[in-house]
């Protein structure tokens, strides 16, 4: 059976209401957890670049209460796969996204030869001040290929308040998801 890769995010929020507007840079201000992921997921596939048949995008739920939706997606999973979760981040950096709890040696080589001229910081572990679980967490039980896409958001927790993420931040997690289901279906897996 070949190896696929799967784009998981989770599309379900801890808020009772949503608010998005542009801000005077044209970035993104609003309750932002998790819709900008989606959005930087569906214009990835919207773009029409990621029709293979090693790629599925899951849409999760659960997320902000048990993660159920990563363990039935899990589930349909081998432990060769490889999972790309995207999430926002509220890590400090200056780079467009953030590839977190990347520590699989063949997931950095895959993840370094993929984004080759984007901007991003690779960390093994997860420096995001405001929250370190998520999907990930739950598809290392079974996979060693992991890892997180996060798209900085800045301006406070955005668990609870409205944030700020930059437009070319989405756009840069949009075309790193291009870039990455590229990669791995030229390769065939990582």
């Amino acid at each position: 059976m070949n190896n696929i890769l799967v784009i998981s995010c989770h599309a379900d929020t801890g808020f009772r209401s949503h608010r998005l507007c542009l801000d005077n840079n044209g970035d993104y201000y609003g309750y932002l957890d998790n819709f900008v992921g989606v959005h930087a997921v569906m214009n990835a596939y919207f773009s029409g670049e990621i029709d293979y048949p090693d790629i599925r995008i899951e849409l999760t739920y659960g997320e902000e209460t048990d993660m159920e939706g990563a363990y039935q997606v899990m589930e349909t999973l081998d432990r060769d796969d490889t999972v790309i979760v995207v999430d926002v981040t509220g890590a400090v950096t200056d780079s467009d996204i953030t590839i977190e709890k990347c520590s699989d040696l063949d997931m950095k080589k895959f993840i370094i030869k993929a984004l080759q001229g984007l901007s991003y910081d690779l960390y093994e572990g997860c420096p995001d001040p405001v929250a370190d679980e998520d999907e990930c967490d739950v598809y290392r039980k079974k996979l060693r290929k992991v890892c997180f896409l996060g798209i900085p958001c800045t301006g406070g927790d955005y668990n609870s308040e409205m944030v700020t993420a930059k437009r070319k931040s989405v756009d840069a997690a949009t075309n790193a998801l291009i870039q990455l289901v590229k990669t791995f279906s030229e390769r065939g897996q990582t």
